[in-house]
């Protein structure tokens, strides 16, 4: 069946329309004289409908004269038809391919370069770094490699984590993930001070060396002397140590987000249009000259290709897209399934921010609904280590 389709595609064929008072009679002489004639449906007592192939219908005329019925053509379809109409638009085509050449040569260079997710590496400095690789705007993006690109720029920027390159038309997207800033580490002859690396609560403070200035229960900020490395003790000349000591904080994370109590469902309305390509290698054909006649729709694709014949491939695909008439309806959703799914979106996005010694203490979220919609707040109190080494400028101390 899917070969006599094709095979009717490149010889051509036409849907006919038979009108009469003898129809059967010209149905009957037509089979005599061997024209074959394919999906036969009568409109009305008088009219019929169908189709056959170029050379059938020339011979179906002279039946006509014949029998007194008259005949209309009401669709070519096919291959002959097609080359017909191009020849017929000789300049369309020729314009239509230089364009089609002018076009493609454009679309084979990149004109946009794109960075994103930089930060502490300036986007400068990422293009310049591209640029002595060859890359700028005006290369042939057809040799472009984007493995080679991640390597020399991750090899070319320390800071870099992880670079994704996406070559999109004319525009190669560049993004990448930078390094965590771990805080550097003071040499232990070096004096410094342990200062809060961010908000917190004082939990914990136990200093070894140099002298704590804040204690349990202490509302501390990001930058503040947790312990310092400037000692002073009476009758005795001030020293300037490598503070060392552990301080550990209640710190607190929020996230807000917002869902609505309705969802859209889609639902079938039972009608649906089916569209037929034939794809001969990288070449498409479609077969329903029809747009589709809905709105809104879902779509099906099925993919045939032709069976192997002595072990040979035949490059011939058949695409079958159904396209359903669906409408939106609007469903209410519980509001305990609302909120359940809030509280573990905002649970699962604010465990990303907290360190990995952190260690969660408790949490509340609180619900509010706004209109249609419902906002959750969630926080959550981690317990962490907050300080970090700051070198200890004696001059200012002084």
């Amino acid at each position: 069946m899917l070969l006599i389709k094709i095979w009717n595609y490149f010889r051509g064929y036409v849907v006919f329309k038979l009108e009469g008072l003898n129809l059967e009679r010209t149905l009957n002489k037509a089979i005599e004289n061997g024209i074959y004639l394919w999906d036969i449906r009568r409109v009305n007592y008088t009219t019929i409908e169908g189709k056959v192939g170029i050379g059938g219908y020339k011979e179906l005329i002279k039946i006509l004269k014949r029998t007194g019925s008259r005949s209309k053509i009401k669709l070519k379809i096919g291959y002959p038809f097609l080359v017909h109409k191009l020849k017929r638009k000789k300049i369309l085509v020729i314009g239509a391919l230089l364009s089609l050449l002018l076009i493609m040569g454009f679309t084979s260079f990149i004109w946009d370069i794109d960075i994103e997710g930089n930060n502490s590496v300036s986007k400068n400095e990422i293009i310049a770094s591209l640029e002595s690789f060859g890359i700028k705007s005006g290369v042939f993006k057809y040799k472009l490699d984007k493995s080679d690109i991640k390597d020399n720029l991750l090899i070319k920027h320390d800071k870099l984590a992880w670079v994704g390159v996406e070559i999109k038309g004319t525009k190669i997207k560049i993004e990448v993930v930078e390094k965590d800033e771990y805080p550097q580490q003071v040499d232990k002859d070096t004096p410094c001070n342990i200062v809060a690396k961010k908000n917190g609560i004082i939990e914990k403070i136990v200093a070894k060396n140099g002298d704590a200035v804040v204690k349990k229960g202490d509302i501390v900020k990001k930058g503040q002397i947790l312990i310092s490395g400037n000692v002073k003790r009476e009758q005795s000349p001030t020293r300037f140590v490598h503070a060392v000591g552990e301080v550990h904080a209640r710190t607190y994370y929020e996230k807000i987000q917002s869902m609505s109590i309705f969802k859209a469902k889609k639902v079938k309305t039972g009608r649906k249009f089916t569209k037929r390509i034939i794809k001969l290698g990288e070449t498409s054909f479609s077969m329903s000259r029809r747009n589709v006649p809905f709105d809104k729709y879902l779509v099906e694709v099925e993919n045939k290709s032709l069976t192997k014949w002595r072990n040979i491939r035949v490059p011939v695909e058949i695409v079958n897209e159904r396209y359903f008439e669906i409408i939106e309806q609007k469903i209410k959703v519980p509001e305990d399934v609302i909120k359940k799914s809030l509280k573990d979106f905002l649970l699962i996005n604010v465990i990303k921010d907290i360190p990995e010694d952190g260690r969660i203490m408790k949490s509340s979220i609180d619900y509010k609904k706004e209109g249609s919609t419902i906002r959750g707040h969630l926080i959550v109190e981690v317990l962490e280590a907050i300080g970090v080494e700051k070198i200890l400028s004696i001059h200012e101390e002084e």
